[in-house]
């Protein structure tokens, strides 16, 4: 073989072919150094070949410059998984590469590792004597049978809140790490990295590693090199984790299955979920992905017989559910003095403080208020760069700001409209911050700590609520879904949903799906302990059945419910879509780009002759101005996963080209979104 493929890290659609060298043994997954537009860049070996592309002179193709690596940075499975992304994504497979590694490895400096200056969440939880339970057991028996049996299986592990699915997990890693294998699990948040990590550490003492971008540059390096060389037998992490150089891999595990933030929006477009049972199905092993609401994708595969469900329908040491409680706020009954909590939520508070009882309080955005707007005028102040009010937020500096959490624009607050120059402003709805103001105000003995994203980005803060909440040493956490999702805080007995209908006014389809989960995770927080827990769900839409649906605990019931309404209107689980994007700086130049698209796409359907295939748009985007470009989209839709593969694998290359000049291209499949 004279020839190597080589991935370089650019949004190019196809490898580049080099020259070996005499004496050079580059293989696949190795870091190669090459000349590429006049510059030296680190490209990943994908394979070997005895001749370049057909019409390409031989004689022309430019050696190698330099191995970088001793031993492949990126084994056969990772390869082989990279290729299939590139391929059902439509992404370049340099990107793919880019995401695969570290980034201290991707450039061409030496990438010695620099001791970091703080440890990683590993600190030991000390863990209570654990007895499983029969459907602990039973899910057990079930995950070690596949695994001894060399069955590469996916199950979906529908377990209640409570129900004690990491547990679960971590009891599975425990025999497969016996086996001389070893595991990964992907969570969707940074946030829920401290807790896993810990009572890993507590079962596998130093052999875990943590991966995800909250970690520097030097310990993203130092947590790869160590993976890599077989230090660790549990890897947790976010996305990118996906990528661990893990050999020997004998399970995975995705947690929190349903949460949109596996799908990355951004870049290249993949979902790390899916993209994981495809890895299980290459490296042969069994895939467990776990949630107390499963996403309807998921739950439909244990239907038609691709996953196995397994069941935990009782919460552990037998503490019961929540109770849940609607209220309905467009009556205005039992209003208080404050603006955010209903008469219901607010005596329920002032009980559970006096019981010395933690309260967690979800609201749906973070900031002090939704948008800021002129009476006088009736003005909306907005980005300048995207679609969107700006959110007001509190002091910085001693001065309120104005800020897009889009582009992260920033402002100072005027005291006058910037559109009629009237002094007759009003902030419009509610964030973390301000409630975190009013409860601070009507209770002031509460001990109150707000978690949201702002404060997520500090990885101190974000530790010392988690140990103070854990130590009964905060009386009200505040906070956005990042306080819903997988987090074990025993004494909290009441959660209070400040509103439900910031989730259901989303133009998505899933909006009713976001809604159940949302409920249910968050309620699921309550009475964890040896309390029985209070749920208060306030609302517009009491009538709804996603929250009907909720207050029952009743997940088949909803999935029943939605799965009738998505087959009606042809949305997934009973079809594939694909949303491409055009955009540009022009308003004028993205709709003439994406009407001319829609003739490229009509006209290649008709030469194919597919009628299963239907096109939707163009249509503007949700929020059609985004970070300064304007935004239009196209849907394709399709019953048949076959015909949507073929077409877009075929017709995607050839309209790349085609698009207008000064208007970009995209394509996102399998959405989570459509804003």
């Amino acid at each position: 073989m004279k020839f190597v493929n080589v991935a370089i890290p650019a949004p190019v659609h196809h490898t580049f072919t080099y020259l070996i060298d005499e004496g050079a043994k580059p293989l696949p997954g190795m870091r190669l150094k090459v000349p590429f537009h006049g510059r030296s860049v680190v490209g990943i070996c994908i394979d070997r070949t005895a001749s370049p592309p057909d019409g390409v002179d031989e004689k022309k193709v430019r050696p190698i410059v330099e191995v970088l690596d001793k031993v492949p940075s990126l084994n056969s499975s990772i390869i082989a998984l990279m290729k299939w992304m590139s391929s059902y994504y439509l992404a370049p497979i340099g990107e793919i590469c880019r995401c695969a590694l570290p980034s201290r490895l991707m450039r061409l400096a030496s990438p010695v590792t620099t001791r970091p200056k703080e440890p990683h969440e590993t600190t030991p939880l000390n863990e209570i004597s654990i007895v499983h339970n029969e459907h602990q057991k039973n899910a057990l028996r079930i995950l070690m049978e596949s695994f001894d049996s060399n069955r590469a299986e996916a199950f979906l592990l529908h377990g209640i809140t409570g129900s004690g699915k990491t547990e679960v997990y971590l009891s599975f890693f425990d025999h497969v790490v016996k086996k001389k294998k070893r595991c990964l699990l992907l969570v969707p948040e940074i946030g829920l990295t401290p807790l896993l990590t810990g009572r890993a550490a507590a079962r596998f003492g130093s052999r875990i590693a943590v991966y995800h971008s909250g970690l520097t540059d030097a310990q993203r390096h130092e947590q790869w090199m160590r993976i890599r060389r077989g230090d660790a037998d549990v890897v947790i992490g976010t996305r990118s984790a996906l990528f661990a150089p893990i050999d020997d891999l004998g399970a995975i595990v995705v947690d929190e299955e349903h949460d949109g933030s596996y799908k990355q929006d951004e870049g290249f477009l993949y979902n790390a979920r899916d993209s994981a049972v495809m890895r299980a199905h290459i490296e042969k092993v069994p895939i467990i992905l776990g949630s107390a609401t499963p996403s309807l994708e998921s739950f439909s595969n244990t239907k038609s017989g691709k996953y196995k469900i397994i069941s935990l329908p009782i919460r552990t040491a037998g503490a019961s559910l929540p109770s849940i409680e609607i209220v309905d706020m467009r009556t205005g009954k039992g209003a208080c003095e404050l603006e955010c909590l209903s008469k219901e939520l607010f005596d329920a508070v002032t009980k559970n403080l006096d019981a010395g009882r933690q309260t967690l309080l979800y609201a749906g955005r973070r900031g002090f208020a939704s948008a800021v707007q002129c009476t006088a005028c009736g003005g909306v102040i907005t980005c300048p760069n995207c679609d969107i009010a700006l959110t007001l937020h509190g002091a910085i500096r001693g001065q309120d700001y104005l800020s897009c959490h889009y582009c992260d624009f920033k402002s100072k607050a005027g005291e006058s409209c910037p559109i009629c120059f009237e002094k007759e402003l009003i902030s419009l709805g509610m964030g973390t911050e301000r409630l975190e103001a009013e409860i601070t105000d009507f209770f002031p003995k509460a001990r109150v700590a707000r978690l949201d994203s702002d404060v997520l980005a500090k990885p101190k803060e974000r530790k010392k609520i988690f140990s103070a909440m854990r130590n009964g040493e905060l009386d009200i956490l505040i906070g956005t879904q990042i306080v819903t999702k997988g987090h074990d805080f025993p004494n909290i007995t009441l959660v209070g949903v400040v509103s439900a209908d910031v989730t259901l006014a989303l133009p998505d389809f899933r909006a009713p799906e976001r809604m159940f989960q949302l409920i249910t995770q968050v309620s699921g927080r309550a009475g964890r302990g040896n309390q029985f827990g209070r749920v208060i769900i306030q609302t517009r839409q009491p009538e709804h059945y996603s929250l009907a649906s909720a207050a029952e605990h009743d997940f088949e019931g909803f999935a029943e419910k939605e799965l009738s309404h998505r087959s009606a209107a042809g949305y997934p689980p009973f079809t594939r879509l694909a949303n491409i994007r055009i955009s540009s700086n022009s308003k004028t130049t993205v709709s003439e780009a994406a009407n001319s698209l829609r003739k490229v796409i009509e006209k290649f359907i008709k030469a194919w002759g597919v009628k299963e295939i239907v096109v939707l748009g163009p249509a503007p985007a949700i929020i059609e101005k985004l970070r300064g470009k304007y935004r239009w989209q196209i849907l394709i839709k399709t019953k048949s996963s076959t015909s949507m593969s073929n077409f877009l694998g075929n017709f995607y290359p050839k309209i790349r080209a085609m698009v207008q000049k000064g208007a970009g291209m995209s394509i996102d499949i399998d959405p989570m979104n459509m804003f």
